[in-house]
């Protein structure tokens, strides 16, 4: 069990700096620092423009990777149902032919007088044995019931062929419209990146450098907003349990890339990341940010404790785990890597508890 660890604003500054990839749309705190005096008021609210709009690129992109994520699960889940479905077909065409098989011996067997109709009297009369043929009775009886019960099997099993097969269709269908919106969140994910690319690379080393500081002021503002409107003894709470594995889990990922819809062990997207690091520590959670906000218990933000899952922006579209003194650990970005940040940086959607 890892230890309890407690996270230091200005560590937390120092090392999220570090580990930021370029142009990250919620760069870590750092210290606030004033725009050079030489630059031009335009030029400044360029960049200002600039970060907002790369933000936004990247923040749509992990929208898109949201939604590739739901269609994968949703692609899983229909080739199992179809998998299952194809077995029932297979197991329910073999018992049509072999009723149909059965019934036609029976048809076969009554023309050529083997079983009985029911005019039983005439048949009687024209007997050449008739103490033979009232022995014979009671099995000419039970061979028209079991003829009987043989073609409602037979009915029943092609129904039930019938069904499967359209199920089995549907289910196709069904696969390829996930298939269909998987390949579209994929080529929307790689058009977000790339403009977000061009956009940088459309600057110079010192543009980029203030871009950077930039964010940096942005997050840091934010972050210290945040934990001023929390009270000293919930930024002090320690985890426990469950939580600290999860935790423990967490931290031993940083440094690994984020890619989308990657689940571990050597790369994650940010759900991935919760999910894996939940399941550590023997809980099992929703794949998907929007799911676990679905599907988890909700907390007060006041309530906040380390363990808990902080989601963000309206549509549930990144999620983090927090991990105590307004920090988190999170797969941030298409771009960049597991990272420790700034648990403030970003708009709070709401707090889940997986535990």
């Amino acid at each position: 069990m890892p230890r309890t660890r407690r996270w230091n604003l200005a560590l937390l500054a120092c090392a999220a700096f570090a580990l930021g990839s370029v142009g990250a749309p919620w760069a870590q705190a750092a210290p606030a620092q004033a725009a050079p005096a030489s630059a031009p008021e335009g030029h400044v609210s360029r960049l200002a423009a600039l970060q907002a709009e790369i933000a936004s690129l990247y923040q749509q992109a992990e929208s898109a990777t949201a939604a590739y994520d739901a269609a994968t699960q949703a692609i899983a889940a229909q080739q199992a149902r179809i998998l299952a479905l194809a077995q029932a077909i297979v197991a329910e065409q073999a018992q049509v032919d072999q009723l149909t098989s059965l019934v036609g011996q029976i048809a076969a067997g009554q023309y050529n007088g083997d079983a009985l109709d029911g005019n039983q009297t005439l048949q009687l009369l024209l007997a050449q044995d008739p103490e033979q043929y009232l022995t014979q009775l009671p099995l000419a009886s039970q061979a028209l019931t079991s003829a009987a019960t043989t073609l409602a099997q037979l009915r029943q099993a092609k129904a039930a062929l019938t069904a499967d097969g359209e199920q089995a269709t549907a289910a196709w269908e069904a696969l390829a419209k996930e298939q269909s919106a998987a390949a579209g969140s994929v080529a929307d994910i790689k058009a977000r990146l790339a403009r977000a690319r061009a956009l940088l690379a459309s600057l110079s080393g010192p543009e980029l450098a203030e871009l950077q500081q930039l964010q940096a002021q942005t997050a840091y503002a934010a972050q210290m907003a945040w934990r001023g409107s929390l009270p000293a003894a919930e930024l002090a709470r320690r985890a426990t349990g469950a939580a600290q594995a999860a935790i423990g889990y967490a931290v031993a990922q940083i440094g690994k890339p984020y890619l989308w819809g990657a689940t571990g062990p050597r790369s994650f997207d940010c759900s991935g990341l919760t999910m894996r690091a939940w399941q550590a520590a023997g809980v099992d959670i929703p794949r998907t940010s929007q799911d676990q906000w679905a599907r988890l218990r909700h907390v007060s933000v006041a309530d906040l404790r380390p363990g808990d899952l902080i989601v963000y922006f309206r549509g549930a579209t990144h999620v983090a785990l927090y991990v105590g003194d307004g920090a988190i650990i999170q797969a941030p970005h298409p771009g960049g890597v597991v990272e420790l940040a700034a648990a403030g940086s970003m708009p709070i959607l709401g707090v889940l508890r997986p535990d």
